[in-house]
């Protein structure tokens, strides 16, 4: 678990000075926290007792020789001159016990919220730089769980636990020094009782790491059945599945309980099982404690003295039992988190060159890709020129996406290499590259935000460039006339806008970057009649002097393009125009048949 802490270091900046204050701080809270409740000995002996106050014998002489002179001081003095001294001493030590408290809180919180907000942004900057092929295999409960879920345990451990434990151990340990310096022979005894209690601390600690995981993991799951009753409500509802979903969700719902419950009985019975113990080895020492005192040989206020610090353990202890089995429970974040961080990017970012625009052409060159173990495309092979408009067609699954993800990058192929000008795309820097391509996915993706920005993805858009790629796109008049304009919110997914509206602004989205090349995936899939014919005419004015990727199942919408590929299998079976491979009569001719009758 320590190693896995500071393991922490080479994911994060971590500020030391923060957490060196807070302990000095600390330790100062702890050291007046002990030195307080010595005022009960003149309490007890001078002014309860009427006695004067007797220092424990074998007291160690660096400790009797700076005690003795204040002992003799609070002897000579009158019992309502020394109340009064008590009673100052306690305010200025509870004044400085909140101020040095306040200060070693304010230092932790300061350490561990850096240390947390730095954590966190480092997964979201992961996040944003794996792979598509990490999504692709990935679950959206299970990223989100990462980093709001496994995080927040972090939060609590390095904000709350940690220094809990660290407080807690240090006050234990200055009360311990103070039992000791009043008499050493009866806090060996009480050492007695500290073995069986530690021990079912530190096996409750293991059983919680193991437990805490499996909360985590569930927490998880639920993430994911809370994205998917969101993301699928149209689905669910249309096959009646709201009882399936419920019964999963309160499955796994009442397994976090029943874990949860699993964690709490362990952690609440710490506290009543050390106070037991405790209480049953104070009272033989007190039985001890008591026969010196009538013996002569320790006063009673030495005596209260021992008493009240070593019941004041008692909490520390309670206090450091449970903060050590939270710390394990929340340090089964960690491996979740190291793995997440150590994800490796499959798709690296190595170009050195800058892709200022194409010049001649794109050529796809012997190029393989694969799924895992399933090969999805093989040896595909074909030239592009800078203008040309391709086609690409072939039955569901048969690799038409993952072709042109290759060339976005989202992928790397297995073999082969996708050329630019004669240059493999990856001696591009790939922002580059990437800047010089509009992409319309075959799904619109609007995100929760104004449609202007939703278009430019820019926070500050030139709006006369939103407006015209609307206007190009065919929703200029439509977004008019919406209340708020190019103000209007999208809402989550664009759950407000038809399926033909949000692919409408998909494309305005591609046309305002004004790319070289353009990729169409699907892109006319949801439109109906009237928004296929706007796209289809948008489309041609944007297409002119333009390379562009047209991967389409409507077959009509290709009969313009210069040039269709035909995958079958993962290979390019055809090639042609639509005329040619009409005439051919193969497997093109086969689609097209299909669709005209």
């Amino acid at each position: 678990m320590v190693k896995e802490i500071l393991k922490i270091s080479k994911y994060a900046e971590i500020r030391w000075r923060y957490f060196v204050i807070g302990i000095v701080f600390m330790i100062l809270n702890a050291l007046l926290n002990g030195i307080s409740i010595f005022s009960v000995v003149p309490l007890m002996d001078n002014i309860i007792a009427g006695k004067k106050v007797i220092l424990p014998e074998k007291l160690p002489v660096y400790v009797s020789a700076r005690l003795e002179p204040m002992v003799n001081f609070l002897n000579a003095l009158p019992p309502p001159s020394v109340l009064k001294y008590i009673i100052g001493f306690i305010i200025i030590s509870i004044g400085l016990k909140g101020l040095f408290s306040y200060l070693n809180r304010y230092y932790f919180n300061l350490f561990g919220l850096n240390l947390l907000t730095d954590i966190r942004d480092r997964m979201y900057r992961k996040m944003a730089t794996l792979s598509i092929d990490f999504f692709v295999y990935g679950k959206a409960g299970e990223i989100t769980s990462r980093l709001i879920y496994d995080v927040n345990l972090l939060r609590q451990m390095f904000v709350s636990h940690l220094p809990g434990i660290i407080f807690q151990g240090t006050l234990a340990v200055v009360y311990l020094v103070i039992i000791f310096t009043v008499d050493w022979k009866m806090s060996l005894l009480a050492m007695l009782i500290f073995p069986p209690l530690l021990y079912p601390i530190y096996r409750t600690g293991r059983r919680l790491r193991k437990l805490g995981k499996k909360i985590q993991e569930s927490h998880a799951k639920i993430g994911n059945l809370i994205y998917e009753g969101v993301y699928g409500q149209q689905i669910i509802k249309a096959y009646n599945q709201e009882e399936e979903i419920i019964k999963r969700f309160s499955d796994e719902n009442k397994r976090i309980f029943r874990t949860v419950m699993a964690c709490t009985k362990r952690i609440i019975l710490i506290g009543p099982f050390t106070e037991i113990m405790s209480v049953l080895g104070a009272s033989g020492l007190l039985y001890y404690g008591a026969n010196k005192v009538m013996a002569g040989s320790l006063s009673s206020g030495f005596l209260i003295l021992f008493f009240v610090a070593l019941f004041s353990i008692i909490s520390p202890l309670k206090s450091v039992g449970v903060d050590y089995v939270n710390i394990k429970q929340d340090s089964s974040a960690l491996p979740r988190i190291f793995s997440f961080l150590d994800t490796k990017i499959s798709v690296l970012d190595t170009g050195k060159e800058v892709f200022s625009g194409l010049r001649e052409g794109i050529e796809f060159q012997g190029v393989y890709f694969s799924y895992g173990r399933k090969e999805v495309l093989q040896d595909i092979t074909f030239y592009l020129k800078k203008g040309e408009r391709i086609g690409i067609v072939g039955p569901t699954g048969v690799g038409k996406t993952s072709l042109i993800g290759l060339l976005l990058r989202f992928y790397e192929p297995e073999k082969g290499q996708i050329l630019i000008d004669g240059k493999d795309i990856r001696s591009y820097k790939l922002e580059t590259l990437r800047e010089h391509i509009g992409f319309v996915p075959q799904e619109p993706i609007l995100f929760n935000d104004t449609l202007k920005r939703n278009i430019s993805l820019s926070e500050n858009p030139d709006m006369e460039r939103v407006k015209k790629a609307a206007d190009i796109a065919g929703i200029k008049d439509f977004i008019e006339s919406l209340p708020d304009g190019y103000e209007t919110i999208a809402g989550d997914r664009g759950m407000s806008f038809s399926g033909g509206q949000k692919q409408l602004i998909s494309v305005a989205r591609a046309i305002y970057r004004d790319p070289e090349i353009i990729i169409l995936d699907e892109a006319t899939a949801s439109l109906d009649s009237h928004s296929e014919k706007t796209l289809q005419e948008a489309m041609e004015r944007i297409m002119k002097s333009r390379t562009v990727f047209i991967i389409a199942h409507r077959l009509s919408t290709l009969r313009s393009v210069d040039r269709i590929i035909v995958l079958k299998e993962g290979r390019i079976v055809e090639e042609g125009s639509h005329n040619q491979l009409v005439e051919k009569k193969g497997e093109y001719y086969h689609f097209w048949e299909l669709q005209i009758h």
